[in-house]
């Protein structure tokens, strides 16, 4: 099995809205180079990984970070049940998130014992929460998020039956 796959070029490209052609140009290369490293047919040397990430605005190292074959993982999941909360905890290396069902009147408060330094999302799928982060207040309903330092004092009321997830994820 091959350790890189390079075509991760093509959508980088495509992201840029760039053509084959125009990649090829500003990084001065050939169009026949770009397109054989965009189907796999080609090794790139460090100074055409190079030449590619500079043009693609990203570091050498982050476009073959980029382009390591990785295997899907499956994540562990957990149904959980604490007082009026109901759901299921779901987790990675690195990233974990919970989905969470509750009826108005239930106050979910944050557990520093579960953080570090990490960022939390609170997206709501139905209903409508209150979500207060270090004293600011949030009222939240169906398709609306916030994003806070997971670390910082917060918690959760829910105002009408919901239906909510939140994420933990690492610090850009």
């Amino acid at each position: 099995m091959k350790k890189f796959d390079f075509s991760v070029i093509q959508n980088l490209r495509k992201k840029w809205g760039l053509t084959a052609e125009e990649l090829a140009r500003k990084a001065n290369l050939t169009r026949a180079t770009v397109s054989n490293i965009e189907r796999g047919d080609a090794n790139p040397t460090i100074d055409t990984i190079e030449a590619l990430s500079s043009v693609l605005q990203l570091s050498s190292s982050e476009l073959i970070r980029l382009a390591e074959v990785a295997q899907c993982e499956t994540a562990s999941t957990k149904s959980f049940q604490t007082g009026a909360l109901v759901g299921t905890h779901i987790w990675f290396p690195n990233f974990e998130a919970y989905h969470i069902r509750a009826g108005p009147g239930v106050r979910k408060e944050s557990d520093p014992q579960r953080h570090e330094n990490t960022a939390e999302v609170c997206l709501v799928l139905s209903g409508k929460i209150r979500v207060s982060v270090a004293g600011q207040i949030h009222e939240l309903g169906p398709g609306m998020a916030v994003r806070f330092k997971a670390l910082q004092e917060h918690h959760f009321d829910v105002i009408e039956e919901a239906e909510f997830l939140l994420i933990h994820h690492s610090m850009p």
